[in-house]
């Protein structure tokens, strides 16, 4: 029997990554999207789309009832933690009175919070930033989930580029553009990073393998500083590397911007030894000019 697997943020940068590679793999796929435009596309791509809200329970809860699985991959705006909440609360719903007996919940890393100079893994206490310090609580909220008979997996994706989205894709931008790639602080700092397709992949894998109750850190493990994987971008794109000092970045952007400074380094060898994950993009500044082709080729597609 095929398995049904509502996902939320179906249209958004990580949902739509793994929304393809649950399609590709042969599975029933229900995808939430706010606008009716992007359900258009959801469904080209293979997805069966609902339109909803999911601060409005009611405009999705008849059909996430009837999915075996669901993966939580959707972000918002600044109220996001209410609207989170919300969604737990319909998942819990689902189970209840309805078939949901999985469910993948997207965290990220920066719930560790700076590391140190350390390498971090999923045994390490929390010191999550200021800007997702909610997501902590509600990682524990998702796993409470087994007294219902839902087996839960937090994952927490490292920074994800690929694509035209996301923050790298801001920084491809910004190149074209302006001639520049400017990074926040003095690139000092550790970003671990994963390709969207090896994202998709592991999220698959933590379907089908993943016991109730684990977490799982996702990331290339290439260990890069923000300083070389600017230059790598500068370098394919023929831009200039500039720096803002991390006092204006602070001020600028606030808890975003903290985050942006942090210096994090975590393996995941849990994944790979547990799930048999095995990314097949390695270092992003080897990779810098395949992912600058991937930047252009989806701007002409979307131009198209």
């Amino acid at each position: 029997m095929t398995q049904r697997i509502f996902i939320t943020g179906a249209s958004g940068y990580v949902g739509s990554a793994v929304a393809a590679r649950l399609v590709r793999g042969g599975a029933e796929v229900h995808g939430l999207s706010r606008s009716a435009e992007h359900a258009e596309g959801l469904a080209r791509a293979g997805i069966k789309p609902i339109i909803g809200d999911l601060a409005q329970p009611e405009t999705f809860l008849a059909q996430l009832k009837n999915c075996d699985a669901a993966v939580h991959a959707a972000v918002g705006p600044e109220n996001w933690p209410e609207v989170d909440q919300k969604a737990l609360e319909s998942f819990r719903a689902a189970a209840q009175d309805g078939r949901l007996r999985r469910l993948l919940y997207t965290s990220g890393l920066w719930v560790h919070g700076d590391s140190g100079g350390a390498v971090v893994d999923e045994s390490t206490p929390l010191q999550p930033t200021e800007l997702v310090r909610w997501r902590a609580a509600h990682e524990e909220i998702a796993l409470d989930l087994a007294d219902d008979e839902v087996a839960v997996v937090v994952l927490r994706p490292a920074i994800v580029y690929g694509e035209t989205r996301g923050i790298l894709g801001g920084l491809f931008a910004e190149a074209r553009a302006k001639r520049t790639v400017t990074i926040p602080g003095d690139g000092a700092q550790h970003w671990e990073l994963l390709h969207r397709d090896d994202l998709g992949e592991a999220y698959r894998l933590a379907l089908e393998y993943a016991k109730g109750g684990e977490r799982f850190l996702l990331a290339d493990e290439a260990h890069l500083t923000l300083r070389e994987i600017g230059e790598a971008i500068a370098r394919v794109t023929g831009a200039t590397l500039k720096r803002k000092p991390a006092a204006a970045v602070r001020r600028e952007l606030g808890a975003y911007g903290r985050a942006l400074l942090l210096d994090l380094q975590v393996t995941a060898a849990r994944a790979r030894r547990e799930l048999g994950w095995v990314p097949r993009h390695g270092s992003f500044v080897s990779g810098a000019e395949a992912a600058w082709g991937e930047w252009q080729a989806g701007q002409k597609t979307t131009v198209g």
